[in-house]
């Protein structure tokens, strides 16, 4: 599966009605043409008025060929004219992502979502790990290895791990999801008690792989799946 990732920003104050026409029409003509939604989300703590979204693909060929069916439905074309006249949008960026072997979505056959996290509100852990080239696939061998049971035993539930196939290379893009910020705080602050987790950074450590860490603490919209 390739997925893509597309981060809109937009000027202050404009996000919200931009959104209920996406939700209204550019959704259903892309549920109709495009691949599958992986998750539709705003910003709560980062980058602000942000709308971060993913959608996942068999190649790019299948890709295109959904935007250019898309772009001959009624529907769309009436959610651009009503979404371009509100001079909403600031900035866009799309990366196109390849899930890593230990992922839980991989292929169309891991969807739709099945939610396993108690309670019934959602924070998602947006983060993205840049890597020193070369050094990526030793820090997620290790990862793989002793990192991710430990976090398996501590976080919420994991939405997808993947590495970067388009757009800013060497770089590891993963999202977890918790009932509420006060629960992931609770969940990180066990899993730093975890023996196993101080394992996991004498294993990676040495490689000096990581070059920056970023992350943005994401709530689905009402028209997401994942939710």
């Amino acid at each position: 599966m390739l997925i893509e990732q597309r981060s809109y920003d937009f000027h202050p104050g404009r996000m919200d009605a931009w959104l209920e026409v996406y939700g209204r029409l550019g959704m259903p003509a892309s549920d109709r043409h495009m691949g599958p939604s992986l998750g539709c989300f705003t910003t709560v703590i980062g980058p602000v008025n942000r709308f971060v979204f993913l959608r996942g693909y068999d190649d790019i060929d299948a890709r295109d060929t959904g935007q250019a069916a898309r772009a001959k439905d009624p529907g769309w074309q009436e959610f651009l004219k009503e979404a371009g006249a509100l001079g909403a949008l600031k900035y866009q960026e799309s990366k196109f992502l390849r899930p890593t072997s230990f992922s839980p979505v991989r292929s169309e056959a891991d969807l739709p979502f099945e939610r396993t996290l108690p309670g019934t509100g959602m924070i998602v852990d947006h983060r993205t790990y840049d890597m020193h080239p070369g050094k990526g696939g030793a820090w997620l061998d290790a990862y793989r290895d002793v990192g991710l049971a430990v976090q398996r035993r501590h976080l919420g539930q994991l939405l997808l791990f993947a590495t970067t196939e388009d757009g800013p290379i060497n770089q590891a893009v993963f999202m977890w999801a918790y009932e509420s910020i006060g629960d992931r705080e609770r969940r990180r602050a066990g899993m730093e008690q975890d023996p196993g987790w101080a394992a996991f950074r004498l294993r990676h450590q040495p490689f000096l792989a990581l070059k920056q860490q970023t992350n943005q603490l994401l709530e689905p919209t009402a028209f997401s799946p994942v939710r």
